[in-house]
C-alpha cells in the first residue's frame, strides 16, 4: 500500500516538475561591469518566495505546488505505532451458547449430561456469552463449568477482534482515520474518476482536507488520492481542553465521527475507533469523570417487551463507568466498529480498551460530544426491563 502511494506521488512530482509550472525567478545575477552570471539551482525545498542566491526550480517547484494543495513537505507517517499485542489477550476464556431458548444451568457435570439437578436458568436470547473454567465433550454435547461453579451446554471460542488502535509519540500535524470496509482510492473526489489504490477494512488513513461532491464527504488522503467518508471515519484532532474538563488528561469520544482520542498535558497521545449507543439508547453527550473500574464485569438486559433482544454477557472486560450505565468497555462478540450500534456504552475492541482502563484512572473525564449537533443533549439512560445484572450503581449496565 505504502509503495503505490509512494510510486503515486513520485508520478505527480515529475508530473509537475515537467508540467510548464513557472514561478517568477531572477535568471541571473549582475557582476556589476555590464555581465551577468547564472544562479544555482536550490536545494530541494519549500521556498515561500524567491531566495536571492539560487532558482528554486525543479522539485522545490514540485514541493510548492504539493504545498498549494494543502501537503506538508515532507509528507510524514504519523508519529505512532500499534500498542502491545498483548493488550488484546481476554482476562478470562470465554462461551457462547448457541441455542436461542432459556438454558439450564446445572450443579455438576454428571447433573448436566443426564438432566439432573438445575441450579440457574440463563434467560433465551441472542446474545449470550459465559465464562468458561474448564469444558468437557459428552456424546457430541459440549459443557462448560461458568461463574459459580454451574455447568452449561455452550460452545467456547478463541476467536475475537484483535485490531488495535494507535498510541502516539508526539501530536499529529494533520487529522487521521481508518477506512471501516474495503474500499478504493480514487484520483478526485468522484466515483467515477479512475481508482488508485485498494484499501482493507482498518487501514489507517492520513486526512489532509475534506470537500463535499456527489452528495457525500470525500477524504483528500494523499496528492490526487481520495476516498469517501461514508468508507471511513477521521479523528480530528484538538489539543484544546473542553470546557469543564478541569484535569490535563481527558478521553474525546466523538459521536459524529465514531472514534475515541485520549489527551494527556496538551498532547494526543492515543486514539482508536468505537461504537456507540443508536437509536433511543444514544449516548449522551457531556462532560462526565470515570467514577468506577472493572477489569472483568457481567452486563444483561432487554429494552423490547418481549425481551427478545435479551444479552447476557459475562467478563466484559475493562469497563469504565462514567454516567450512570453508561461505560467504556471492550468488547469480545463479532462486531464493526465505526457504526452506532451500543445500548448506550462506548463499544471497543479489547486491546483498545485495555489499553485506555491501564491509562485512566478514577475521576478523569470523559467529554462526549457530537459534532454535526444530531444527537440530543442527555436524557435518563433507559433503563431495560430485565432483573439488573451486579452494577456499581442502582441502573442495569449495558453492552
Amino acid at each position: 500500500m505504502k509503495k503505490t502511494r509512494l510510486f503515486t506521488l513520485i508520478a505527480l512530482v515529475v508530473l509537475l516538475s515537467q508540467g510548464g509550472v513557472t514561478l517568477p525567478v531572477q535568471a541571473g545575477t549582475s557582476t556589476g561591469d555590464g555581465g551577468y552570471y547564472d544562479l544555482p539551482i536550490c536545494l530541494p525545498g519549500l521556498y515561500q518566495s524567491t531566495p536571492a542566491t539560487c532558482v528554486p526550480l525543479g522539485s522545490s517547484q514540485s514541493i510548492k505546488a504539493l504545498s498549494e494543495l494543502g501537503f506538508p513537505y515532507p509528507i510524514r507517517d504519523l508519529p505512532a505505532a500499534s500498542p502491545d499485542p498483548s493488550l488484546s489477550e481476554l482476562p478470562e476464556y470465554l462461551a457462547r451458547i448457541t441455542s436461542n431458548g432459556e438454558v439450564p444451568v446445572y450443579a455438576s457435570l454428571e447433573a448436566a449430561t443426564s438432566d439432573g439437578t438445575i441450579i440457574n436458568t440463563i434467560p433465551g436470547g441472542g446474545s449470550r456469552y459465559v465464562t468458561m473454567y474448564s469444558s468437557r465433550e459428552v456424546n457430541g454435547r459440549t459443557f462448560v463449568q461458568t461463574e459459580g461453579g454451574g455447568w452449561v451446554e455452550a460452545t467456547p471460542f478463541y476467536s475475537w477482534p484483535r485490531s488495535q488502535g494507535l498510541e502516539f509519540s508526539a501530536t499529529p500535524k494533520n487529522d487521521f482515520g481508518w477506512t471501516i470496509v474495503e474500499t478504493p482510492s480514487y484520483s478526485s473526489p468522484s466515483f467515477s474518476a479512475p481508482t488508485v489504490a485498494q484499501y482493507a477494512k482498518y487501514d489507517v488513513i492520513q486526512i489532509y482536507q475534506t470537500r463535499a461532491a456527489e452528495g457525500y464527504d470525500w477524504f483528500e488522503i494523499g496528492p490526487q488520492e481520495w476516498v469517501p467518508a461514508v468508507k471511513a471515519r477521521v479523528v480530528v484532532v484538538d489539543t484544546q481542553k473542553p470546557a469543564g474538563v478541569e484535569r490535563d488528561r481527558w478521553i474525546n469520544i466523538d459521536l459524529y465521527n465514531q472514534t475515541m482520542a485520549v489527551y494527556e498535558k496538551g498532547r494526543l497521545i492515543f486514539a482508536a475507533l468505537i461504537a456507540t449507543g443508536s437509536g433511543e439508547l444514544y449516548s449522551d453527550p457531556g462532560v462526565y469523570q470515570v467514577y468506577e473500574k472493572f477489569e472483568t464485569h457481567t452486563m444483561q438486559g432487554s429494552y423490547k417487551s418481549d425481551r427478545s433482544d435479551f444479552y447476557f454477557l459475562q467478563s466484559v472486560p475493562w469497563s469504565l463507568y462514567y454516567n450512570n450505565a453508561q461505560a467504556i468497555h471492550g468488547i469480545y462478540w463479532p462486531t464493526t466498529l465505526g457504526f452506532k450500534q451500543s445500548h448506550g456504552c462506548v463499544n471497543m475492541f479489547p486491546g483498545d480498551a485495555h489499553w485506555v482502563y491501564n491509562w485512566a484512572d478514577v475521576g478523569d473525564y470523559v467529554y462526549v460530544h457530537d459534532p454535526s449537533g444530531q444527537t440530543p443533549m442527555p436524557t435518563p439512560t433507559p433503563a431495560p426491563t430485565a432483573t439488573p445484572a451486579m452494577t456499581p450503581t442502582p441502573s442495569a449496565n449495558q453492552p
